[in-house]
């Protein structure tokens, strides 16, 4: 009998303790694996693909062709498939947005050139990619109240589906007939995989909408303002997908750690059927808040499997500790959330896009005019835009940002940065209608440039985020340019600033530095992304597909101390171990494998060994082993 009172997790961990304790081993972390008890499969790890162009700060869709793998020379994208995507097994394609062409009638997605989808299987085919995860950013224009894959702004109640458009009783085609439309959408969707396959793209996934609660007036999105829209207008477009190919694996709804959209209708069978998983975006977070993502959805939602399929860092860049929470992040999505699958967002961004740090395994140098790399002595006003030429002496000791534009006949655009030290800011305001930037006070200094002059103004700014407003003085249809700034921080040797989300601006030392490194490379060629591949490619090398994850029992839990257990498909154990907890970490693992064989491989943010196979370590043997990490590192353990 156990005394009442007593906890069973209690009178469990007491045993675990006592077992540890005969093994008579000083550990910071003790842990029990239970090769034999098996928690999920992991199918594989997914990646997503710049096939087609987005603006620095995914500001815009240009025409040009500047994309991966079209803008790599031949031997490239063969090297690209075959060393960095090789043993991936999910390729993210962003419908409506990274592939975009259309049709005459804007109703289907096509090629945007014509061998836009033969670069996109040869590079799957090169890879040994299974099949693609087809995803909309938004659907064809057809199918939009705004008859665009791109609104106006977070306001525009266009940018939808249209048939739940402000005026679709007024429609020329439908006459309000929502069925009808929605019959027809979801035979369009069917109609965009059937292109696919004829072009020898399988696909594997299918999303009807990535984050349906984003409207914007930079990229590809269709907001869904109503829970019951998206179901209503999910049910049917999945259906059709599960009736075209019962093989597809249907997922909802990437909304913000929680599938919110799809939620009220899982109550439904006709709903509930159509989902055979739950996708949700935790973009950047702490590999900590799994935990309760995967509470929350294990407690209010029918069981299904569940994942996240887009994962980087918005604001700012790749960092060694940013490169240990990516690594955490994918051991605890695979270990505590149970999650059969993990996705990266890029492989390649190119050296131009201020959010490529955070977001890629790998920069590429574009082939394209316009894009060499630049003298990185001037200072630009505004990307590609006046030269200044002349400014006070003491802004050259100052970082420098400024802004993307588009259009001068569109006011000078608002970003945004996250800084880590107070300021003084220094505001280049140009002299358009008569404009006065609110909470600035002007000074008597002038900066000119090729094609005129500003004014400067100044203020101090904390810490934290700050916002650049945006210049919306006038004369006649031409609006000033955006403004510029130049930042004096209190230690400039340890000052940083960090892009903000989707903010189309450029930070002047962190571009010179990517400009430094461009400059030492060929057009078309690309490298790695250091602090985001070591983490993500580690795993995509020592992880097969199908691989099955191992029950285990820690002593005293560490969130900066992470061990994952799985069982790869020739029935070998791996444990993987990590240590971000600012000092050396022993761990103690009891296998549960008599008389276990196993070779180790260590990885941290600046060493992933040759082909990505990490640093060899001393082979070990027997049921417990013992590991002692340094900081910032990560093993794993492979049974021999």
């Amino acid at each position: 009998m156990v005394k009442k009172g007593i906890g069973l997790g209690f009178i469990f961990l007491l045993l675990i303790s006592c077992k540890m304790q005969q093994e008579n081993f000083a550990s910071d972390g003790n842990i029990i694996l239970y090769p034999e008890k098996y928690k999920q499969t992991v199918w594989g790890i997914g990646f997503e693909i710049q096939s087609d162009a987005i603006g620095s700060g995914n500001n815009g869709l240009p025409d040009e062709l500047h994309a991966v793998p079209h803008d790599l020379i031949p031997s490239e994208r063969e090297r690209l498939a075959k060393e960095m995507l090789s043993g991936f097994r999910y390729c993210r394609l962003a419908g409506g947005l990274y592939w975009r062409g259309l049709d005459k009638e804007q109703k289907y997605l096509q090629p945007r050139w014509p061998e836009q989808l033969e670069e996109i299987r040869q590079m799957m085919e090169w890879a040994g990619v299974e099949g693609v995860s087809l995803e909309y950013w938004s659907p064809a224009p057809y199918w939009k109240a705004n008859n665009s894959y791109v609104g106006t702004g977070e306001n525009d109640r266009t940018n939808v589906l249209r048939c739940f458009g402000p005026d679709f009783k007024k429609d020329p085609v439908y006459h309000g007939d929502t069925l009808a439309f929605l019959n027809d959408f979801a035979e369009a969707t069917v109609r965009d995989i059937q292109t696919l396959k004829a072009a020898g793209i399988k696909t594997s996934k299918w999303g009807m909408q990535n984050e349906p609660f984003t409207n914007n007036g930079s990229y590809s999105a269709c907001k869904y303002y109503k829970s019951e829209n998206y179901i209503r207008a999910y049910t049917k477009a999945a259906k059709a997908v599960r009736d075209y190919d019962p093989n597809i694996l249907l997922f909802a709804d990437t909304e913000w750690g929680f599938p919110k959209k799809i939620a009220p209708g899982m109550n439904q069978k006709e709903v509930a059927d159509l989902v055979d998983a739950y996708c949700i975006h935790c973009i950047g977070v702490d590999s900590e808040k799994i935990k309760d993502y995967h509470k929350k959805i294990r407690n209010e939602l029918p069981l299904k499997p569940w994942f996240q399929n887009e994962y980087e860092y918005l604001q700012g860049g790749a960092t060694p500790k940013r490169c240990l929470n990516t690594v955490q992040h994918i051991m605890n999505c695979f270990q505590i959330g149970e999650n059969p699958t993990w996705y990266w967002i890029h492989a390649l961004k190119p050296f131009k896009n201020s959010e490529a740090s955070g977001y890629s395994l790998g920069f590429w140098k574009s082939l394209l005019p316009g894009h060499e790399p630049k003298d990185i002595g001037k200072y630009e006003r505004w990307m590609k835009g006046d030269i200044i030429t002349e400014m006070p002496e003491e802004f050259k000791e100052m970082e420098y940002l400024n802004g993307m534009r588009k259009s001068e006949k569109k006011p000078g655009v608002y970003y945004s940065c996250v800084i880590n030290q107070p300021v003084t800011a220094y505001m280049l305001v140009d002299q358009v209608g008569n404009y006065v930037p609110e909470g600035w006070t002007k000074t008597d200094l002038k900066v000119l440039r090729s094609k005129g002059t500003d004014v400067v103004y100044t203020r101090k700014m904390e810490k934290g985020k700050i916002s650049i407003p945006k210049h919306d003085g006038r004369e006649g249809d031409v609006y000033g340019a955006p403004h510029a700034i130049f930042l004096q921080a209190e230690n400039m040797e340890t000052f940083d600033v960090a892009v903000g989300i989707n903010s189309p601006m450029k930070i002047r030392s962190k571009a010179i530095k990517l400009e430094l490194e461009a400059a030492k490379m060929k057009p078309g060629t690309w490298i790695y992304n250091d602090f985001n591949w070591n983490a993500v490619g580690s795993f995509v090398k020592h992880m097969p597909w199908d691989c099955k994850v191992i029950e285990l029992a820690e002593e005293n839990y560490n969130k900066d101390a992470r061990v994952f257990a799985f069982e790869r498909p020739n029935g070998k154990r791996t444990i993987v171990v990590s240590n971000r907890s600012g000092k050396d970490y022993t761990f103690s693992i009891d296998t549960n494998v008599k008389s276990g064989k196993w070779k180790g491989y260590r990885y941290t943010p600046w060493e992933r060994g040759e082909n990505t196979m990490g640093k060899k370590l001393k082979n070990k043997k027997g049921k417990v082993l013992k590991m002692a990490l340094p900081n910032l590192s990560w093993e794993f353990w492979e049974e021999q």
